[in-house]
């Protein structure tokens, strides 16, 4: 499983994120920055230890800037490679501008800008655009369900796909005219056809996220994208509900033991899927399943395993039987 910190560092003093538009997220939008700076604080500010000041006042997070992405990803003050989350992924970002057929921000896309440098760093071009900015677009698709091939909307220049770059999306009039990243990859013989392969390759292989607010420590972080177990405080079940709000209809009932994957997480609610359903929790109700005792399929011979046979075909998990293996031998499958 691959592995990607975010840090999350709100915009709080920009006007996108006093605008608070909140909308259902269908795509992402790859972006670079087309400057020669390949550091965060040109960016993001105020400092929080990790960045570096930007003394010159021209971040994006200042009111009376028309630029405001979801996330950026560049260079901390010590020269590592980051990905900074700045606004909330459902909120709409200002980044890709207003082409013939309409404004992809409007349409739905979150979107992120990674910090440019002269092109000519083929090793910040592996960190950056194919390392985390891959993992940050398989992240986002899986919060969407989606995947990155998935079309959004058609238009008589072409499909609008869930993950392009701000060329491709100004090619179908829905975005202002710039060349990134397209301009980029070609550096090093690639297109956004390869960052989608690579993005679908992520998804397929998993993302773990760790989330550290900033200012924060390190051990100060939440996991996503690993399995946690239900834990009801009251010994029954708690309900897993179509939104992030205790009023949002209850899609199933998810009962002590029940596992669960997190794709998305705040301290008040998180996004889970299970086999059958995908919808929120109280993050409270959840606890992080220790690894070994997680089973894998390869469990020795002798292990006595109790199993919990739950109806499916209902709308909830109620359990309607359960037995006890053990298991005698191992049959190697081949395909």
């Amino acid at each position: 499983m691959r592995k990607l910190t975010i840090y999350r560092h709100y915009f709080t003093d920009s006007d996108c994120y006093h605008e608070g538009v909140r909308q259902t997220s269908v795509g992402v939008q790859v972006h670079s920055t087309g400057a020669n700076n390949p550091m965060l604080k040109r960016y993001v500010q105020p400092d929080d230890g990790r960045l570096g000041i930007n003394l010159y006042g021209n971040s994006h997070n200042r009111p009376g800037v028309d630029v405001c992405a979801s996330a950026y990803i560049g260079k901390l003050n010590d020269g590592t490679v980051a990905v900074y989350q700045t606004l909330p992924w459902d909120m709409r970002c200002w980044i890709s501008g207003k082409g013939r057929n309409g404004n992809a921000n409007r349409l739905g896309y979150m979107g992120f800008e990674i910090c440019e440098d002269d092109l000519q760093d083929e090793q910040y071009f592996k960190e950056a655009v194919m390392s985390a900015a891959v993992n940050l677009t398989a992240h986002l698709c899986q919060i969407m369900g989606t995947t990155p091939d998935t079309v959004v909307s058609s238009y008589r220049e072409g499909d609008a796909l869930a993950v392009m770059d701000h060329s491709e999306l100004a090619s179908l009039g829905l975005a202002s005219g710039h060349a990134d990243i397209a301009h980029w990859l070609k550096q090093y013989g690639k297109q956004m056809d390869d960052f989608r392969g690579e993005v679908a390759a992520a998804m397929k292989e998993g993302v773990e996220i760790k989330y550290v607010d900033a200012g924060h420590d390190e051990e100060d972080w939440i996991k996503v994208g690993l399995m946690y177990e239900v834990y009801a405080s009251n010994g029954g079940y708690t309900n897993l509900r179509e939104l992030d709000d205790t009023a949002s209809a209850s899609i199933a009932q998810l009962r002590n033991g029940d596992r669960v994957r997190v794709i998305a997480q705040s301290a008040a609610w998180s996004k889970v899927e299970t086999d059958l359903y995908t919808g929120y929790v109280m993050t409270q109700f959840l606890r992080e399943i220790e690894e070994d005792k997680i089973p894998d399929g390869n469990e020795p011979v002798g292990t006595s395993m109790k199993i919990v046979i739950r109806d499916s075909e209902r709308n909830t998990f109620r359990p309607i039987g359960e037995c006890t293996m053990n298991i005698e031998y191992i049959e190697e499958s081949v395909d």
